[in-house]
Parts: structure tokens; sequence; C-alpha cells
């Protein structure tokens, strides 16, 4: 029977996982092969990131925050730091220890007229998202932010972790976060409080931002997309 990551590397990126995920934790005997499928993944998202945060100054984009770069690649010492995290929080999914390890920090709030998007500019966003008024730029957290918050944390046996602001804080409006529910030991965990998509996991959710070049939120409004966002976007290859 040919592996997964064989098959991922065939092109069978969707089919892969929803078998992955179908099988919940991780027998040791798929171990490694479930692993080289999330790395795999994880590589080709980070690539894409790459592209983006390097094409966004073109457009006139400018950070929400500007000391947080659009794309921090992880080091060495954020995959030191990942190891320390599997051990103390018991457990990380699949999916979401490939992509401390291998994409890191992404932080694509900010003000940008072209691609429609605004932080500290005006007008502020109307209504409650999704819409294409909440793009819901792409962020990240990364390796450090986690072990913060893990350090915060008075319940290790329920622990929360905010992996990235929700819609409305990245248009810097009253909101709440994007959450991964940790420890956890399937491969793709669900991201929960993604507007307008329940149950979505990691992947599903990063799939959906690369496809709309960072900007996921225009996807429920595709005729009112900037022309400049699909400079951007691509066929996801993960």
């Amino acid at each position: 029977m040919s592996s997964y990551y064989r098959r991922y590397l065939h092109g069978e990126h969707e089919a892969v996982w929803a078998e992955l995920r179908s099988i919940g934790a991780v027998p040791e005997h798929l171990a490694e092969d479930a692993a080289a499928v999330a790395d795999e993944t994880m590589i080709r998202v980070s690539q894409h990131v790459a592209r983006i945060a390097a094409a966004l100054p073109e457009l006139g984009w400018v950070a929400a925050d500007r000391l947080v770069p659009a794309h921090q690649p992880p080091t060495e010492s954020d995959d030191d730091l990942v190891d320390t995290l599997v051990d103390k929080i018991g457990g990380l999914p699949l999916a979401l220890e490939a992509c401390l390890r291998r994409v890191g920090e992404v932080w694509f709030a900010g003000d940008c007229e072209a691609l429609e998007l605004t932080y500290h500019n005006q007008p502020s966003p109307k209504g409650d998202p999704p819409g294409p008024e909440y793009p819901d730029p792409l962020c990240l957290g990364n390796a450090y932010y986690l072990a913060y918050e893990w350090e915060q944390c008075e319940d290790p046996g329920h622990f929360t972790f905010a992996l990235a602001p929700d819609e409305s804080l990245k248009a810097n409006v009253a909101g709440r976060t994007h959450d991964v529910e940790l420890p956890a030991l399937g491969v793709d965990p669900v991201v929960r409080h993604v507007a307008g998509r329940p149950g979505v996991t990691l992947v599903e959710y990063l799939r959906a931002s690369i496809a709309w070049g960072g900007f996921p939120g225009f996807s429920f409004a595709p005729e009112l997309a900037p022309a400049a966002l699909i400079t951007l976007q691509t066929r996801p290859d993960f």
C-alpha cells in the first residue's frame, strides 16, 4: 500500500489530509508517514507566505504594527522550543507542530488601499464578519507566542491557544481570537471562531487563505474582491 507521503507528493493533497483526519490520534506505525505529510505541507505554506509577504509592500501595504514583519520565518531556536512545548503541553497536532517549525509568525493585518484593507485607516467596517469588509488577513502566532500563552495558562488540562486575532480584531474593531484547543494528538486541529467556517481545520483554513492571496474573507463575496488581489492569489499545492 502506498504511503500517505508518497500519495501526497503525487498530488493527492486533499484526499490524504481527509484520510489522516479520519484516523484521529495517529498510531505509532503511521506517525512518521503522517509527520512527513504535515512537514511537506507546511514547507509549501511557508513558500506561499513568503511570496505574498514579499509582494505586499509593492501594493502599498503598511503593517498594523510597524515592529512586526509580514513574515518572520522560524529559526533553529524556534525548532528547539517546539521540542520543549511538545513535552510540556503533552502533544501538539501534527499540522500545528509543523506550522510552528516551518512557517513561523505571519502578520498580514494592516492598511492597503489597493486591497481595501483597513486597520488604522478609515472607514471602519460595518456589520459582522464574514464578508468583504473583513478580508481576514492571514496571521499566525509562532512558537514563542505559544510558549508565552502556555506559561500564563492556569489549567494545563484545558488550554486554548489563541493562534491569531479573529476577523474583527484584524480590522481593529472589538473581537476575539481564532483558537486551537490543546493538548491534542490528532493531525489537523479545528480552528475555532473562524467566521463562516464552522469546523474548519488548520490545513483547510490555510488552503483557503492562500487561495485568496492571504485574505480569505473575500471568498464570501468574490465579485467584490479588489482587482489587485489577483496578483497574490494562486491555486494551493498542499
